[in-house]
């Protein structure tokens, strides 16, 4: 009985000295001389042994000798880094695509842009030149200045819309110093002013780049830019987006020669657009709608019209008539595309409309609808602050360890109606209707291949080098690769 007190004074004293020890090799390094005096006392008073007093000894020098080199480490780390730090604060850096450079406080951006479109051409019929030929050639930069001028000059080493039936050297080269050269003030919200050369506002199709474009060409009627569909002209716009999903646009231009040859006065072209789909809070769903429309003056001798299949042979299947005085020339536009998951409808309807000072008017009319399937299930990249759609995000980009890239299916009926402004002529035709079949492979962001089969049917006969042509069958391929 007389045992059982010390035995529990003993175990008291163990738990008291273990956790002591144990706090006290929580603490601080520089509380190891307590720890120690603690030790002895506990060592001296036989609550532990010489082993575990040893024991307990290691432990706290090893403890203390890792905090230190720790706390070094660190202390070495961070000192390194704010070193960097203050020596490249006032140094750029790469911007993420690494083709371009932008300053440390992102006020200030240049980065190169640029498209290679290489096409090949096979026609079933007629004298045309099957060929092979880089389509587009384009290099240039884009950035900011002081983060609220926008900037853009753009190259183009690409060939002319020449005709296919000349020799087999291809088209001619037609490089002009630029594609397109403007500057844009975005200092006002809402409000962005452009001036130099860019494209018009007009026309769904013509505003979407020619590197995301669903058919290797444009539409019977979007192949004549500059007269009938406003293009890449000279003048001044003032742009923006007042709320998401709505955009307007209006703008002065010299017309596409910036030159009286082509306009005797400016034209005036306004756009406005509306997704009705984000307005009405569905994300999901793109219901664009919008309205073109353009007036000015055209100078006596303009050719109205001059034909071009969607295969982009040019050998005047009609001929165009030319204004016998100066009139008003005045170019509406409809246009909307439906767009839910990975379908998309589109369509235009483009209407121009010659009054010359004599009193005659003449008229061209034409449209397009055409309708995408993304096969692999990629929703349309649809643009609410600038109503237009860009390019295919890929969910799995092409490599060669598994990912297939995106496929698309495009079908487009286009048709093109100069009867009002056409020369008659009995080996040429005053309209025509073209079906284009395509099947697209968006390997990556960068890269994409397409291949159309386009088939042109001529309202009455054109006889070409002897032959008549009530139609025309082209298989098209391109390669394309744009950054």
């Amino acid at each position: 009985m007389n045992n059982t007190p010390t035995r529990l004074i003993a175990a008291k004293r163990i738990a008291v000295a273990v956790a002591t020890v144990c706090a006290t090799l929580a603490a601080p390094a520089y509380a190891a001389d307590d720890v120690k005096n603690v030790l002895d006392l506990m060592l001296k008073k036989g609550v532990i042994s010489q082993q575990d007093y040893d024991q307990f000894m290691k432990d706290n020098a090893d403890a203390a000798e890792n905090k230190q080199f720790k706390e070094q480490r660190l202390d070495k780390d961070v000192a390194k880094s704010n070193a960097y730090i203050l020596k490249n604060a006032e140094a750029g850096q790469v911007m993420k695509n690494g083709l371009g450079f932008q300053s440390a406080d992102g006020a200030n951006t240049v980065q190169l842009t640029g498209r290679v479109h290489w096409d090949a051409r096979q026609y079933a019929q007629g004298p045309y030149q099957d060929r092979m030929e880089v389509r587009r050639a384009r290099l240039g930069i884009k950035g900011q200045l002081a983060k609220d001028f926008k900037y853009e000059i753009v190259g183009d080493f690409g060939a002319s819309a020449s005709s296919s039936t000349g020799s087999d050297t291809g088209m001619s080269n037609t490089f002009t110093g630029t594609d397109v050269a403007y500057m844009d003030y975005a200092g006002i919200k809402d409000v962005s002013v452009r001036i130099g050369r860019f494209k018009m506002p007009y026309s769904l199709e013509q505003l979407t780049s020619s590197n995301n474009i669903d058919a290797i060409e444009r539409s019977l009627m979007g192949q004549i830019e500059g007269e009938v569909v406003p293009a890449k002209e000279t003048g001044a716009m003032v742009f923006g987006s007042p709320m998401s999903g709505v955009t307007y646009a209006v703008a002065a231009s010299r017309g596409r020669a910036n030159a009286s040859a082509v306009t005797s006065t400016n034209d005036y072209i306004g756009r406005f657009t509306a997704n009705m789909g984000q307005l009405a809070g569905r994300t999901d769903i793109v219901a664009h709608f919008g309205l073109g429309y353009s007036m000015g003056e055209a100078a006596s001798g303009t050719t109205m019209v001059s034909g071009r299949t969607e295969a982009r042979e040019e050998s005047a299947f009609m001929t165009g008539a030319a204004l016998t005085s100066i009139a008003t020339r005045t170019r509406h536009g409809e246009e909307f595309a439906f767009a839910y998951d990975a379908f998309k409808l589109q369509g235009e309807q483009f209407n121009v409309s010659y009054t010359e000072t004599a009193g005659s008017q003449r008229v061209i009319k034409g449209n397009y609808i055409q309708a995408v399937w993304n096969i692999t299930g990629e929703p349309h990249n649809y643009s609410n602050t600038a109503g237009t759609f860009g390019g295919l995000k890929v969910k799995t980009p092409f490599t060669m360890n598994g990912g297939s890239g995106a496929w698309q299916l495009v079908v487009r009926h286009s048709t093109l109606d100069g009867s009002d402004a056409t020369v008659t002529s009995s080996s040429k035709t005053a309209g025509a209707s073209a079906w284009t079949y395509g099947i697209n492979w968006v390997m990556n962001e960068n890269a994409r291949v397409m291949l159309n089969y386009v088939r042109t049917s001529f309202d009455t006969v054109v006889v070409t080098s002897g032959q008549n042509l009530y139609n025309q069958d082209a298989i098209v391929l391109r390669g394309q690769l744009a950054f």
